[in-house]
C-alpha cells in the first residue's frame, strides 16, 4: 500500500511501533548508512517480515521517493502510558502529508473505552478525541504457515461478518464490544492460507427438502501452527465460549460443550451447535469444520 501510494507520486509519513530513542539509528538505516539490524525492535513484533518492510522503506527513500519513517513508541526508560506517548509523537509529525500508523490492533481501536481514566485511552481514540480524521483498519491473521497469505477486506459499516473478525483481532478487549462494530474500526483485513472449501448441499425429494448433507472439496491447505499467539487466542476462546481456528476437538468441547450434530466426510467433520433466542426457539448458531482433528473453519450464525 505504501509503495503503491508513493510510486503514484504521493508523499507519505509512516509511524512505526518502534521506540522513539531509535529514531537516529533508523534515519541512518533508511539512508543505507548502517545495517537495518542495528535498529532495536521489541521481540513481540521483530521478525523477518518486519525487517523486510523496513528494507523496502529504505529502498524507496534511497530511490528519492517522498517517504518519511518515524519511530513513535515510548522508550522503555520513559514512565508514561504507551498510547499517550504515541499520541504526542503522532501529533508532532503531522503536517500537510498523510500519516499511516502501522501499530498493533489494540492501538488502532477507536471510540471504544467509556472511561475517564486518561491512561487507558487508546491511540486511535485519542486522535479521534482531538478531532483528527482517523480511518482505522485492524488485521486478523489466521493460523497457518504458507508462502503467500491471501487477504480479504471487510467493511465494518456494511458487512455483518466483520464483527466476527474484529472480536478475534482485538483479543481480550472483545469482552466489551460495543453495539456497533464500526465504533471499533472502519475495516478489518483477514489474512489466511488456502484451506478446506466446504459446501452445503440440499437434497430434494418430490419438491420438498429432506435434509442437508455435507460435501467437502479438499484443496491444498496448511496445517494450523499452534504457536504462542494461536494458543493465546485458543485460551481466550475457551474463556469466552467462542470457537478459534487451531482448536482441537477437546478444546472446542471445553469452549462450547457437545455439538448438537456431527457429520463426517473422510478426514473432515462438521459440528453444529444450537442456541435459543429470546422467544425460546432453537437455531443453529455455530458451524465448526474440523480437518485432521483441528478446527480449520467456523461460521458464527
Amino acid at each position: 500500500m505504501v509503495a503503491d501510494y508513493i510510486n503514484g507520486g504521493g508523499c507519505l509519513k509512516v509511524g512505526l511501533e518502534i521506540p522513539s530513542d531509535q529514531q537516529e539509528v533508523m534515519d541512518s538505516a533508511m539512508k543505507g548508512d548502517v545495517s537495518m539490524s542495528d535498529i532495536q525492535i521489541d521481540n513481540v513484533i521483530d521478525h523477518n517480515g518486519y525487517r523486510e518492510m523496513l528494507v523496502s522503506f529504505s529502498e524507496q527513500i534511497i530511490a528519492g521517493k517522498c517517504l518519511s519513517v518515524y519511530a513513535i513508541d515510548a522508550p522503555k526508560s520513559m514512565p508514561v502510558a504507551k498510547d499517550a506517548w504515541m499520541e504526542k509523537e503522532v501529533v508532532r509529525i503531522m503536517g500537510d502529508k498523510p500519516v499511516v500508523l502501522l501499530v498493533g490492533n489494540k492501538h488502532a481501536v477507536k471510540n471504544f473505552y467509556s472511561t475517564n481514566d486518561e491512561s487507558r485511552k487508546l491511540l486511535a481514540q485519542r486522535l479521534c478525541l482531538r478531532s483528527f480524521g482517523v480511518a482505522s483498519v485492524l488485521q486478523d491473521w489466521k493460523p497457518g504457515q504458507c508462502g503467500v497469505k491471501t487477504v480479504e477486506m471487510f467493511n465494518t459499516a456494511e458487512d455483518n461478518k466483520s464483527g466476527i473478525y474484529v472480536k478475534e483481532a482485538i483479543g481480550e478487549l472483545s469482552a466489551e464490544m460495543p453495539e456497533t462494530v464500526s465504533m471499533v474500526t472502519d475495516g478489518v483485513l483477514v489474512w489466511s492460507c488456502e484451506r478446506v472449501t466446504v459446501k452445503e448441499e440440499v437434497n430434494k425429494h418430490n419438491g420438498s427438502v429432506s435434509r442437508e448433507t455435507l460435501s467437502v472439496d479438499i484443496k491444498e491447505y496448511e496445517i494450523v501452527e499452534r504457536d504462542v499467539e494461536v494458543l493465546k487466542k485458543i485460551k481466550w476462546g475457551i474463556k469466552h465460549e467462542y470457537p478459534v481456528e487451531g482448536m482441537n476437538k477437546a478444546e472446542a468441547r471445553e469452549a462450547l460443550g457437545e455439538p448438537e450434530e456431527v457429520e463426517k466426510a473422510g478426514q473432515v467433520e462438521q459440528w453444529v451447535y444450537q442456541c435459543f433466542d429470546d422467544d425460546g426457539f432453537y437455531y443453529n448458531c455455530f458451524v465448526l469444520i474440523f480437518s485432521d482433528e483441528t478446527l480449520v473453519k467456523f461460521n458464527d450464525l
